[in-house]
């Protein structure tokens, strides 16, 4: 039996069906990752030659997608999956929806609308809760993939082929609970009594642990908040690759190319070496990522970040020693969540508990952070600066949390009102640039190459040296400028704007970062000439 796929009968699909899967479009004998199988991590892929930094590796759409069915979700549409208010019924099976024209979009019509014509139970789409979640919604990706077992054998031996946990799943409480609500609402609430509560369950199970959430809207603004996509997809070959909070793969979705993912190589990657993606957000802590990761996928990560207290010398999860005031807090044993963490200094302890605790405090303060235009005095530049200055007396100035401020901060200064680029002293130039660097001195460590965040902070870290090289160009001679210290800005300014664009123009068409790309088409070659005149002037 094959880790975690312990509700398999025996009908093991080979590595060869999954990677036939691959749309990539390369030449026929470019083998660019093998997929190999254990005992230790199941199915796995590992790179079959030296693959190259935002070199595409593997190109796959979903075998099913929906709604989310592990976690409540606000009513949306069945086939665009925009949010919906209960205007717009579907006539033929009274789920609501946006229009006529997805009502018949065969997204929905062709899969839960077909069932639910055929029988005498309704739902009663008067009844859901169109502010806040909707319990009802989980049902829907469940129910796709069950209908695939009859309309289409083939996709679904590949969602059957995944794994599903069910001998760990069905040991902890919190899901027992939560997916019995689910198999309730379909077998009673829906009256479709003939799918079995195994069957459910089971397939409850092969989402929880493999689907990917897909990002279905692009952000198009600066300081607009990304919402927390309800969309849910399995991806049966994109599943295959190992877990490492220190990944070395990127993934965007196509939304109008049937959430075509296409995964990037975000650093090089030798031959032989394991291909890798995340399932948790690498700006969570130590203890949030265990914790999401035994809960949801049923393993203690190991990867070098979380094997490693100091995090790969980031500290990027560590208190400031509550006794001493000069050390941090750091966990004593990596392998166990529960174990004490201590102070490098002084060796006093504390729990697991209040670290988390004191950690989950501090990230809710600095979620009041979040851009809102019409409240510029609770997220603004003082806003942000007050909360730097107070909880780095809690937490290590590298925490997550205080490098997710810091990245918010960096990026305001130069294009907030009373903040731009002209009005900045050389003070704050100085300090945007401190901040720049700060950041991706972590960001070099966890999420390093061609990750979307670490490309914004170069391009933002271009700015303060151009600036500050030119300000001194223009004082002159006479102020004392160094003409070595002017040149060297240039350059750095140059190559941070550089390498930030490689990066940035990996993103989705639309984003505010391809539009940052777009615009800095022409700016490139100025500062090239611009620095070439100054290094021969001076």
């Amino acid at each position: 039996m094959k880790v975690g796929m312990d509700h398999l009968d025996g009908s093991i699909i080979s590595d060869n069906d999954f990677i036939s899967r691959d749309l990539c479009n390369r030449k026929e004998k470019d083998k660019i990752y093998s997929v190999v199988t254990d005992e230790t991590y199941g199915r796995h892929m590992v790179a079959a030659r030296n693959i190259k930094a935002g070199e595409i590796i593997l190109e796959d759409v979903p075998v099913t997608m929906g709604p989310a069915c592990s976690s409540g979700i606000v009513p949306l549409c069945l086939s665009c999956y925009k949010r919906v208010n209960g205007d717009y019924l579907c006539s033929k099976c009274c789920w609501p929806m946006c229009s006529a024209e997805c009502e018949n979009n065969p997204e929905h019509a062709n899969q839960e609308c077909k069932l639910f014509q055929g029988h005498p139970i309704k739902v009663d789409a008067g009844e859901f809760n169109y502010r806040d979640e909707e319990p009802m919604y989980s049902v829907i990706s469940p129910i796709r993939a069950i209908l695939l077992k009859a309309a289409n054998p083939e996709r679904w031996s590949m969602i059957w082929n995944l794994m599903s946990h069910n001998e760990n799943r069905r040991k902890e409480d919190y899901w027992k609970e939560k997916q019995a609500a689910v198999v309730k609402n379909i077998r009673e609430r829906l009256g479709l009594v003939d799918i079995s509560e195994e069957l459910i369950d089971t397939v409850l199970g092969i989402f929880l642990v493999n689907d990917f959430e897909i990002n279905n809207t692009v952000v198009e603004e600066e300081f607009a908040k990304a919402e927390k996509s309800s969309l849910r997809g399995l991806y049966s070959i994109a599943s295959i690759p190992n877990h490492s909070c220190v990944c070395n793969t990127t993934h965007s979705f196509q939304q109008n190319n049937n959430y075509r993912m296409i995964v990037r190589a975000s650093r090089d990657i030798k031959k032989n070496e394991d291909i890798t993606h995340t399932y948790v957000d690498p700006l969570e802590p130590l203890l949030v990522r265990q914790e999401l990761l035994n809960l949801g996928k049923f393993f203690h990560c190991q990867c070098e970040r979380c094997s490693d207290a100091t995090e790969l010398d980031t500290y990027c999860s560590a208190m400031v020693c509550p006794s001493c005031k000069k050390g941090y807090m750091l966990s004593a044993d990596v392998s166990s969540n529960k174990s004490d963490w201590s102070c490098n200094l002084c060796q006093s302890n504390m729990s697991a508990d209040k670290i988390s605790r004191v950690s989950s405090a501090v990230k809710a303060k600095s979620n009041e952070l979040e851009y809102d235009a019409s409240k510029p005095e609770q997220c603004g530049i003082p806003a942000h600066q007050d909360f730097l200055k107070k909880y780095g007396r809690v937490l290590h100035s590298n925490h997550v949390v205080m490098t997710a401020v810091k990245y918010s901060l960096a990026k305001m200064y130069g294009r907030m009102e009373g903040y731009t680029a002209d009005q900045l002293t050389d003070e704050q130039f100085k300090y945007k640039q401190k901040l720049c660097e700060e950041v991706l001195g972590v960001f070099d460590k966890i999420l390093p190459g061609t990750n979307r965040m670490r490309g914004v902070m170069l391009y933002e870290l271009h700015l303060p040296f151009i600036m500050l090289a030119n300000r001194q160009l223009q004082r002159g001679p006479g102020s004392g400028a160094d003409p070595k210290a002017i040149k060297s800005g240039l350059k750095k300014g140059l190559e941070c704007l550089k390498k930030g664009l490689e990066i940035l123009k990996l993103e989705p068409e639309g984003s505010f970062e391809s539009k940052i790309v777009a615009g800095s088409k022409d700016s490139v070659k100025e500062l090239e000439n611009f620095y070439d005149a100054i290094s021969k002037a001076i």
